[in-house]
């Protein structure tokens, strides 16, 4: 059988195991998977409002365009359409509308949820309520005839502040308008989880199909924002990214080793060793991991590039002699150098990131499998071709240089202080920059409060973090008294305490007394007027307290879902703070309280927990530094060798370092992990310069492999880093930076042959 024969079927073999491997993946892209494990209770409160708080549903509109009246009536349309939507469940855009369910719930719970019942029973009080309500009848007629009878004293209208959403934008005719009116602002519930992409993605294109269809002229513009649409376009740039790249990637190798090798056979062959290498990352993947994210298979893209070194070096080595002669010659540089590398994956695989965890598992499996693939090549019985290797050329021996400019970067490094390093969470997400810019647009045109300060209250069971919630709302007023802030939200204005609910049913009278009552206060109503009222007070007894459950299914459902979760073996309760203008003046007043509240700062608590991430990730990878280290001397069996040969990558990964550091607004996790990938490439030239290349003609065929090395792999890592993808630009440019730098010193490092 032909040897080309043999590499297609082969080929054709891995590829259906690929396929297999595909059919066990279940794809994930949640925008928290790439986020290190919370150390604390405030970082693990950054990291579930980024991944499942109740924000995570709600989608941010905003129209513009056209006259105001007609943007006015274009947007209640627009919420009539979307409240029809089988994926939404609420649209708000400034009227205050109760559905039936939300209605008759709080109908049932006003007698627990309203304060002072002794004030609001007395006589004088009943008396004011009902001239209230007379005033009622004779603005709404019959409309409000029933909700009259059955709320006398008007405790729903009263209800309306915990009901209004949290937003302080200007209302035009029941519309939401921004600051200088030119857009109508919604918002828009999702009934689905943030994790259920799929899901979320058929709501944002439902929401767009139906505006374009009541924007006949095209004269309205639209705007949507939101954890939903961030984590749609997140997913879809994904895999757009993973396919174009991917696509790109190999079209460009191709070019390459068909030009190199003009062989349709060698090409072939040096494609097996990428292809099992990626199914072997894809098998090992989904077998380890419940879930892989798509940005994953993103990056084993970039396996294609650090794979192929492998067969290029055993074919570059193979001119004029044969295939088996050369696999026994680069053997030991190229597993030692697989081995060194597949240390540092090993780190990463170790990471408490998920996302990085699985990029550690599917680079290990790969690069393992490769090189081990690549030395089985001569079993095909190839034929490469016998073309003497060239001379290899006078490159000036300057051993001394990586050693300058590494000290000189170290001292870049060194003067920039802790602005070489990046806390900024978002750039650990592949969250598109402008969808980002469009989300805190609409959020500050909505003025839906402070979202990085949030007052947390924690304890060991729901009634005391409740009480406490209502303890600290009852002092809060000195706080806005002081001009700290102007309002809040709590848990407990929905959720009571068990013990002020059960004081507040006591403190009801019965039904005869509230009856005489309303009958004195007002004697121009009929004598049954409220007997719907009163029979809802009867039933009061009957009924359950309020409980978390208690408002699912309500328009309500999700406000205390936000506020009020368990956190371990305990309970959690948020406040939502408005208006905050003086943080470390209302943090210092509550760290006096005697009160188990905190003020959090979400963005502090996503840097330190980036920082000390960032910590954790360095001494992993400094552990793998020591032990490559160990491992290279124990198989070269010369210290100074050994030192020889991680000069070049080390000096290169430095000058890298510096050069990001400074042009990239300071290094990140994934700065570091494209670092690693670089000085892996690295270790791998400087290993084959130093140890194939004291006689002339295998110097020409080492030199002449690494340059074509350096060519593919830093063309390939050139290439992800146009992505525009902010997590795989970053690491793209540096991994192509460090390709560059380390053949540059590899090959500046390189003694004079010994032997002619």
């Amino acid at each position: 059988m032909k040897p080309a024969l043999k590499a297609l079927l082969c080929l054709a073999l891995v590829a259906a195991l690929g396929a297999f491997a595909l059919t066990r993946l279940e794809l994930d892209y949640r925008l928290d998977a790439f986020l290190p494990k919370p150390a604390d209770p405030e970082q693990a409160l950054v990291v579930d409002q980024i991944s499942a708080g109740p924000g995570g549903r709600i989608v941010l509109a905003a129209v513009a365009g056209g006259e105001l009246e007609q943007r006015l009536t274009l947007t209640r349309q627009l919420a009539a359409a979307w409240r029809g939507l089988e994926d939404v469940e609420r649209v708000e855009h400034g009227e205050m509308a109760l559905d039936a369910a939300t209605e008759a719930r709080l109908m049932q719970a006003r007698f627990l949820l309203l304060p002072e019942v002794e004030a609001r029973t007395s006589p004088e009080a009943v008396a004011d309520a009902l001239a209230d309500r007379l005033s009622d009848l004779a603005l709404g007629g019959r409309q409000a005839e029933q909700l009259v009878r059955r709320d006398p004293l008007g405790m729903l209208p009263e209800l309306g502040r915990i009901l209004s959403p949290a937003t302080d934008a200007d209302l035009q005719d029941g519309v939401w308008l921004d600051q200088d009116g030119e857009r109508t602002l919604l918002s828009v519930v999702s009934v689905w989880p943030p994790f259920a992409i799929a899901d979320q993605a058929r709501l944002v294109e439902s929401l767009r199909a139906n505006f374009d269809a009541l924007n006949d002229d095209d004269q309205f513009s639209l705007t949507l924002a939101g954890a939903p649409v961030i984590a749609v376009d997140s997913a879809e740039r994904s895999r757009a990214n993973a396919i174009s790249l991917s696509l790109i990637g190999s079209g460009f190798l191709l070019l390459v080793l068909t030009l190199a090798w003009r062989s349709f056979s060698l090409v072939l062959a040096g494609a097996l060793p990428l292809a099992a290498g990626v199914v072997a990352g894809l098998l090992v993947t989904a077998l380890v991991f419940d879930q892989v994210h798509g940005l994953t298979l993103a990056f084993g893209f970039t396996l294609l590039g650090v794979a192929l070194d492998y067969p290029i070096h055993l074919f570059g080595h193979a001119r004029d002699r044969r295939l088996a002669q050369a696999a026994r010659s680069v053997s030991r540089p190229l597993l030692l150098g697989a081995a060194s590398t597949l240390i540092a994956y090993l780190a990463i695989w170790a990471s408490t990131s998920p996302g990085l965890a699985q990029l550690g598992a599917f680079s290990a499996a790969g690069l393992a499998t490769a090189a081990l693939v690549t030395l089985a090549l001569p079993a095909l019985g190839l034929n490469v071709p016998r073309r003497a290797p060239g001379n290899p050329g006078a490159w000036p021996y300057l051993p001394w240089l990586p050693v300058v400019l590494a000290a000189a970067a170290l001292a870049v490094l060194i003067s920039m202080g802790q602005q070489r390093w990046s806390t900024d969470m978002t750039r650990l997400s592949p969250v598109d920059s402008q969808a980002l810019a469009d989300d805190i647009e609409l959020r500050q045109a909505m003025q839906t409060g402070d979202v990085r300060h949030l007052i947390v209250i924690r304890t060991d069971s729901l009634e005391s973090t409740l009480q406490a919630s209502e303890t600290l709302t009852e002092r809060l007023p000195e706080a806005v008294d002081a001009g700290w802030l102007s309002g809040w939200q709590a848990a407990s204005d929905l959720l009571p305490s068990r013990a002020r609910q059960q004081r507040r049913l006591q403190a009801w009278p019965n039904r005869d007394t509230l009856a005489e009552r309303l009958a004195a206060a007002e004697p121009r109503f009929q004598a049954n007027a409220f007997d719907p009222f009163l029979d809802d007070l009867d039933a009061l007894a009957a009924q359950p307290l309020l409980g978390p459950d208690s408002w699912q299914g309500t328009a309500l459902a999700l406000r205390l879902d936000s506020l009020l979760a368990k956190d371990g073996d305990g309970w959690r309760a948020l406040v939502l703070v408005e208006g905050l203008s003086d943080a470390q003046a209302l943090g210092n007043w509550l760290d006096g309280l005697d009160s188990p509240a905190v003020l959090v700062d979400l963005r502090a608590s996503s840097e330190a927990m980036v920082a000390a991430y960032r910590r954790d990730a360095g001494l992993s990878l400094g552990i793998a530094l020591v032990l490559i280290s160990l491992l290279l001397a124990l198989r070269l069996g010369s210290l100074r060798l050994s030192a020889a040969v991680l000069l070049p990558p080390l000096a290169a990964v430095l000058v890298t370092a510096a050069i990001m550091a400074w042009l990239d607004q300071g290094l990140t996790i994934v700065h570091l992990i494209g670092l690693l990938l670089a000085g892996g490439i690295g270790l791998d030239f400087a290993l084959f310069t130093r140890t194939l290349a004291g006689e002339r003609r295998e110097r020409a065929r080492t030199n002449r492999a690494i340059g074509l090395c350096c060519l593919s792999s830093g063309g390939v890592f050139l290439i992800l880093g146009q992505s525009d993808i902010g997590l795989l630009h970053m690491l793209g440019t540096t991994v192509a930076i460090g390709i560059l730098l380390s053949w540059l010193f590899a090959k500046t490092c390189q003694p004079r042959c010994r032997y002619p």
